[in-house]
């Protein structure tokens, strides 16, 4: 199996399937055959995708015989079953490997918490300026706390790009377009992105549509 026997169905805008491609780019599989749904029109839930992922959900993923439904399996699979294509996302040393997977599911486990919680409060009607507020602060916290990791660093868990980037990455990609400001607050945090937005994997995996519609500003405030 390789590239030839690959097809993403994938949905601009969505963070699974944002990862889901710059791993795929980072592992040297740049052109692969994919499929972009509309999830406005509910392309997602036709039955050519409801055949390989009866949750009717994106990405979807086909390498050969091998069909897989979440992201994060995705990319495990990729690094596993390719550990010699492209970008090596997880170091084969224990050392290494735990710093990368601490920083990984620190993400997953910490950051986009709270994340999900600050979007829970502003959009309840109910909630008071003092819990938005509250809320808000404990996501800069959190934004602090990988900013520091940074410090010295090019990359989040070491010398070498990892799947903890591109779990910081999509992080990074949905607050900025949403206007969170990091120069002069995360120093570098804005430094890292700058360097991340060079990178090929990032130019191509970028979300069509955000560049060319309007951003919303969620993150502003904050």
């Amino acid at each position: 199996m390789g590239k030839e026997d690959m097809l993403l169905y994938w949905g601009s805008g969505s963070p699974p399937c944002l990862r889901t491609m710059l791993a795929l780019e980072e592992k040297g599989f740049s052109g692969y055959a994919n499929k972009l749904l509309e999830f406005s029109k509910k392309e997602h839930k036709s039955d050519e995708v409801l055949a390989l992922n009866p949750r009717g959900q994106l990405p979807t993923f086909k390498d050969g015989d091998v069909v897989i439904n979440e992201s994060y399996a995705i990319i495990h699979y990729l690094q596993q079953r390719y550990p010699d294509s492209g970008t090596n996302l997880l170091p084969g040393d224990a050392k290494s490997q735990a710093l990368v997977l601490q920083r990984y599911y620190e993400l997953q486990g910490a950051l986009f918490p709270k994340i999900k919680e600050l979007y829970m409060a502003v959009m309840n009607k109910e909630s008071t300026d003092e819990d938005k507020a509250k809320k808000g602060k404990e996501f800069t916290d959190e934004l602090a706390t990988f900013d520091g990791y940074l410090k010295d660093k090019q990359f989040l868990a070491g010398d070498s790009f990892t799947l903890a980037d591109i779990e910081l990455t999509t992080v990074l990609v949905m607050v900025v377009r949403q206007e969170l400001k990091l120069e002069g607050r995360f120093g570098n945090l804005h430094a890292y992105y700058q360097r991340i937005k060079e990178r090929p994997s990032f130019i191509a995996a970028y979300p069509p549509h955000f560049k060319t519609s309007d951003s919303p500003r969620f993150f502003a405030p904050f």
